[in-house]
């Protein structure tokens, strides 16, 4: 297996308690932990090794300017979330780091819906599928050449930002 880093699975959060049974949650912090990283995954654009599925999702053309093939990049997503006091509030996690791009499909349009594809591990797959269909938005950050550090991550919120 190629685990490596910590990162915050936000979308663990959206999956009732019944279907995570057996995970444990930091005290605190309200989502499970996961390790995940792409430090081993295939670098060449377009080959999938065994082990690794390739995985689309929709983007926003203004995500995908400057993307190419063979870049790394985090995947986020946001979603509302249930606050400390009892009421909700937007939140974004970071559910992948360092993952390979291997297509990209840039929409005529800036303003238009493109996508992009990349590479996973199976169970890293399911979170982005469900990310995709439970999360707000699922957004893409494209890292620096020779960047592929992998961090553990809190999950952000207009709370966390105005304190």
């Amino acid at each position: 297996m190629r685990l490596t880093g910590l990162v915050w699975i936000a979308a663990v959060l959206l999956v009732p308690p019944a279907l995570r049974a057996g995970e444990a949650e930091p005290e605190g912090k309200g989502a499970a932990v996961r390790e995940i990283s792409s430090s081993t995954a295939p670098v060449s654009p377009g080959s999938l090794e065994p082990g690794y599925r390739a995985v689309s999702i929709p983007a926003a053309g203004d995500q995908l300017l400057y993307v190419k093939k063979g870049d790394r990049v985090d995947v986020l997503v946001s979603y509302v979330a249930p606050s400390e006091k009892g009421g909700k509030e937007l939140t974004t996690a970071t559910i992948l780091q360092n993952v390979v791009v291997t297509n990209i499909i840039k929409p005529a349009k800036v303003e238009d819906q493109g996508v992009i594809e990349f590479l996973t591990d199976p169970v890293e797959a399911q979170y982005v599928a469900l990310s995709v269909a439970r999360g707000k938005k699922v957004e893409i950050a494209v890292r620096a050449p020779g960047d592929h550090d992998v961090h553990p991550m809190d999950m952000a919120s207009f709370r966390k930002l105005i304190r």
